[in-house]
């Protein structure tokens, strides 16, 4: 398989059956890879495993501090860049089978 191209089999590793992409979050990571309709293993191939790793690394850790009866926290002042956020801007927050997902609302 070379560097950065998809891959080409569609065959399963594990069982030999039909591997589908499909798409999906990982601890806050959005990615997409191949999952074998069969047994359920998980394939990235090596641009899909290159996406997802620099996505991870790219991601920030915070820590939710007690604001009142509320959880807060703060956002990396690279986030707040890359995203144009300004102080009192609204945003709505979604709950996720794997954490939380806030959307700022423009304005």
């Amino acid at each position: 398989m070379q560097e950065g191209k998809p891959m080409k089999k569609k065959t399963c590793f594990e069982c030999g059956g039909h591997l589908e992409l499909f798409r999906s979050t990982r601890k806050g990571v959005a990615y997409q890879a191949y999952r074998c309709k069969k047994c359920g293993e998980v394939t990235f191939d090596m641009q899909q495993a290159e996406t997802y790793w620099k996505a991870a690394e790219e991601s920030k850790k915070v820590t939710f501090s007690q604001w009142g009866q509320s959880l807060g926290l703060r956002i990396p002042k690279e986030l707040v860049k890359a995203l144009k956020l300004k102080p009192k801007q609204s945003a709505c927050i979604f709950a996720e089978d794997d954490g939380l997902r806030i959307v700022p609302i423009p304005g």
